[in-house]
């Protein structure tokens, strides 16, 4: 989800959330304010009751927080008719979202604190039998209060993109310092500093849907552990040209659909690192298969790890949590359908286009009438990753039903162009070896989706399906074409990007 674009789904989201937090702010900050009971405490001025209303949007941000991140739920939500109304292909952002708005108002909560620290040595210093350091460092919600504080900032800091790609285990660690969090949340106004002159404490009870938020998203931690632990079995190791290489496992409690993904750990790697991939297998096989780029420094242990058990009888121990929904499910819903890969992005067409393969082989029903496959590539050597799914896809499935198109956009060196020069007119192409012809270059978008949205007439549907998955740029370039074919004709393209 982009933060600049602006649909009426979204606008309804940013609306809900912006008034569901300002709502609570307010509410906290009058109900503390008219309270004839806390006259004295009332008397410190309106820091007093900022500091009241931001921890109630606090505690709402809090259990927010984790909605989002129960795979498990969102992957069952997924099937229902609330997927119509909530889009959880952007369940990451709204957890982003949770936590920026949690950062603002613990922002609000802590300034407004400091300012009571203040105002209560200025004006209640002989109305209060206990010194403003004694709430900082003494009684449980300063105490408990700075230890959040300190933890939300390691939570934030290694949050950030530069240090999940370099450090992966140090945000995996200080992730989950959200258990202490949440702990300390819960018996942060044990003692009940905001009382009235008679003693009668005022709480909020935020505790009341904040706790079984969590205990929530602590049994879902529960079932992927145990789900985890379950019986894997690494059959077979491929290394594929293009610095790729390929894990086949068997797992009898996996049961998945085309398209899904999954987390994979290594323990002899990292006992710590779960890193998801998309399934490129599909039920049919007998077995389960991923794709892994190797490009980062786990992903580059893995391949020296298993690299010498290519011929080994007996494999490394993997763990495996999953599967997990993810918007190429909904790919049989569409009449028309557009599968758009970049680089390893290829990964979840071609779980797709193995289960399109057996279900037009086996003439299975289904909605699908047409299938448009676009691979975009900068290396000529990725082509390879799929070329005997592709070539068999080319001989067995009609261009009636099923079109390819593969382009390369990197440079090519001079022995290449003159082998596509001599060989430009055989059967198959020289540098794929598909029979389909290589493009070179970045596809025209426009152009495509304008005759897509022309030839999905005579299919009758009103929604063209595209699915992509790979680099941020080329979604934006996507999504623009989408709409902009979607005003030049009556076919809606609807857009649906993998999230991990």
């Amino acid at each position: 989800m982009g933060l600049l674009e602006i649909t009426p789904k979204r606008l309804a989201f940013y609306a809900f959330w912006a008034s569901t937090n300002i709502a609570l702010f307010v509410y906290g900050f009058f109900k503390q304010k008219n309270d004839p009971g806390l006259t004295l405490l009332n008397s410190i001025g309106g820091s007093v009751w900022s500091s009241r209303g931001a921890g109630l949007a606090m505690c709402y941000t809090c259990t927010c927080l984790l909605v989002p991140v129960c795979r498990n739920l969102i992957a069952v939500l997924r099937t229902t008719p609330i997927r119509h109304i909530m889009d959880f292909d952007d369940n990451i952002y709204f957890h982003k979202c949770a936590a920026y708005a949690n950062l603002f108002w613990t922002m609000v909560h802590v300034n407004a604190h400091y300012q009571n620290f203040f105002m209560v040595e200025l004006k209640l210093f002989s109305a209060l039998p206990f010194r403003a350091w004694q709430i900082h460092y003494t009684m449980w919600g300063g105490v408990t209060g700075h230890i959040m504080l300190v933890i939300m900032f390691l939570m934030h800091t290694s949050a950030k993109i530069e240090v999940r790609r370099r450090k992966f285990e140090v945000f995996w660690i200080t992730h989950h310092l959200y258990f202490f969090y949440y702990f300390l949340l819960f018996f942060h106004g044990y003692g009940c500093f905001v009382k009235t002159g008679t003693g009668q404490c005022r709480p909020y009870s935020n505790f009341f849907y904040t706790a079984p938020v969590f205990v929530l998203y602590f049994l879902e931690r529960c079932l992927r552990e145990y789900r985890a632990r379950q019986f894997t079995a690494l059959i077979k190791v491929v290394f594929h040209p293009g610095n790729t290489m390929e894990l086949q496992f068997e797992k009898p409690s996996f049961k998945y659909k085309p398209g899904q993904y999954l987390f994979i750990n290594i323990p002899d790697v990292s006992k710590l690192e779960w890193h998801p991939f998309t399934i490129t297998s599909t039920p049919e096989e007998g077995f389960v298969s991923i794709h892994i780029r190797i490009v980062g420094d786990w992903t580059r242990k893995a391949s020296q790890l298993l690299g010498g058990y290519q011929n080994a009888k007996v494999l490394p121990t993997i763990r495996v949590d999953g599967p997990y929904g993810a918007p190429a499910e909904d790919f049989y819903n569409y009449s028309v359908g557009v599968l758009v890969g970049a680089g390893i992005g290829v990964t979840p067409s071609a779980s797709l286009l193995k289960s399109v393969w057996y279900r037009y082989y086996r003439k299975a029903p289904m909605k699908l009438k047409k299938v448009y496959f676009f691979w975009i590539n900068r290396d000529k050597e990725a082509f390879e990753w799929f070329h005997s799914l592709l070539a068999t896809l080319e001989e067995s499935v009609p261009t009636s039903f099923l079109e390819i198109h593969v382009y390369l956009t990197g440079k090519l060196s001079v022995d290449d162009i003159q082998n596509i020069v001599l060989n430009n007119d055989d059967e198959v192409d020289p540098l794929t070896e598909l029979k389909t012809r290589c493009h070179y270059g970045r596809p025209s978008w426009d152009k495509i989706f304008a005759s897509v949205g022309a030839a999905n007439n005579s299919f009758g549907a009103s929604e063209v399906g595209v699915f992509y998955c790979g680099p941020n740029p080329l979604a934006e370039t996507l999504r623009s074409a989408c709409r902009q074919a979607k005003s030049n004709g009556g076919t809606k393209f609807v857009f649906r990007k993998e999230k991990f």
